[in-house]
């Protein structure tokens, strides 16, 4: 079993064996946190930070019989997970318990909100939370930058958190999947959940299968082909026939000032979605600066 869903079933131990899900992920948040530990990675949501993962990890423990079949986070059966965590982890954990032992709904929300203002920048009831002032405050801490900016990401080494906090944290609008094929065998990047996160989370998706490379000419790549070979290739024998996808993006940017290229990996020159705001760019200049994240 993973490290996490270990962590998660001790965690719920030591909260009784049960949270409501608003309460298991505040808390689970305020404890990463605190703790320095990145066992699960949040991003602002409805209701302030949370983590996808953590629904996941929910839905596969249960399917595993750990967990209740039920709406909150709930222990099917009562045993000591929290001795097979590494002894610091066991001790981190029964302080922050006895920390928050009594904290939940609205308080624990609100000293969440206090204490991490950046991740209530898409809370649906902060407004019910705090006053006019204090809400102003909050937005002291968020980014509400709208300078054109055409951003590039990959998601290679981070998960469907991790990435959706760097998109928000840029106040990104709109995503564009360049992928030929977009299917992960990491959780949350396959086409049909990676749009459905990225527009719960706000933002608009757009996929754009001819702008990536197809698996056909990839194969060999790091060893009988180049990095460089294979984006040259790319350059000069599919982008020539693909102008219209081409002016799709062209026309996206425009409408979304602040828009993101999203492919796997993480370094920008070991990607084609380099070569493809170059080979634009050599086209005619792009409305906005390019920013690799």
């Amino acid at each position: 079993m993973y490290y996490r869903r270990k962590f998660l079933l001790a965690f719920l131990e030591v909260f009784n064996g049960s949270l409501k899900r608003t309460d298991c992920e505040k808390l689970l948040f305020n404890f990463c946190q605190s703790a320095g530990k990145n066992y699960y990675n949040f991003f602002p949501y409805q209701f302030g930070p949370f983590s996808f993962m953590s629904y996941f990890d929910k839905r596969r423990l249960t399917e595993l019989g750990f967990l209740e079949d039920v709406e909150e986070f709930k222990l099917k059966e009562k045993h000591s997970y929290l001795s097979e965590l590494q002894p610091a982890d066991q001790k981190e954990l029964e302080d922050f318990q006895e920390k928050f032992a009594n904290l939940r709904g609205k308080k624990l929300v609100k000293e969440t909100y206090k204490k991490y203002p950046e991740f209530a920048a898409r809370s649906k009831i902060i407004g019910d939370l705090f006053s006019i002032d204090e809400v102003q405050h909050f937005q002291t801490f968020w980014n509400d930058e709208k300078d054109p900016l055409i951003f590039t990401i990959g998601y290679e080494g981070i998960t469907i958190d991790s990435f959706l906090y760097k998109l928000i944290k840029h106040n990104i609008k709109a995503v564009v999947d360049v992928r030929h094929n977009p299917h992960s065998m990491k959780y949350g990047f396959s086409k049909k959940s990676f749009k459905k996160f990225i527009e719960n989370a706000g933002m608009k998706y757009i996929h754009i299968r001819e702008l990536g490379i197809p698996s056909s000419m990839r194969k060999g790549l790091g060893t009988d082909i180049s990095h460089d070979s294979l984006f040259q290739k790319y350059e000069t024998e599919l982008l020539p026939h693909n102008i219209d996808a081409q002016t799709q993006l062209l026309e996206l940017i425009k409408e979304y000032p602040r828009i993101a290229l999203v492919c796997f990996e993480a370094d920008h020159h070991f990607c084609h979605r380099n070569t493809l705001v170059e080979h634009l760019q050599k086209k005619k200049p792009l409305p906005s600066p390019v920013l690799h994240i």
